[in-house]
């Protein structure tokens, strides 16, 4: 048997994959994940003039920033997404609402990450 075999072979053995819950969630943080990566790579521009990258409740926008450094958004969602979702699939067998909870919190991560990219990325600064 081939190792690609014995890899999907083991994947789909996984109850994690055949729960209706995760396969749900799952899809809408693919999707989520999906869309942030595709605004970021058409609505982020370059500019020659500095952007607010930072925002605080305290202080509103107080760090200015390269216009390429909005791309850290999507690239922090991905992570925690990669991250969260394979520690959900080794907590699944152990603790299966441990790993629900750990699911939807990394789906509020990508709606989170996705409000902030929209504030950031909405206002036109310099262009037409």
């Amino acid at each position: 048997m081939s190792t690609i075999a014995k890899i999907k072979k083991e994947l789909t053995s996984q109850k994690f994959f055949k729960d209706g819950w995760f396969l749900g969630l799952l899809t809408l943080i693919v999707f989520g994940n999906i869309f942030i990566v595709g605004w970021s790579l058409t609505h982020i521009r370059f500019t020659s003039i500095e952007l607010p990258v930072r925002f605080t409740s305290l202080s509103n926008f107080d760090q200015l920033g390269a216009w390429y450094r909005l791309y850290e958004i999507a690239a922090i969602s991905i992570f925690i997404t990669i991250i969260n979702i394979f520690l959900a699939v080794l907590l699944y067998r152990k603790n299966r609402i441990l790993s629900i909870f750990l699911t939807i919190t990394t789906l509020m991560v990508v709606i989170l990450a996705t409000a902030i990219l929209l504030g950031f990325t909405v206002i036109k600064y310099g262009t037409n």
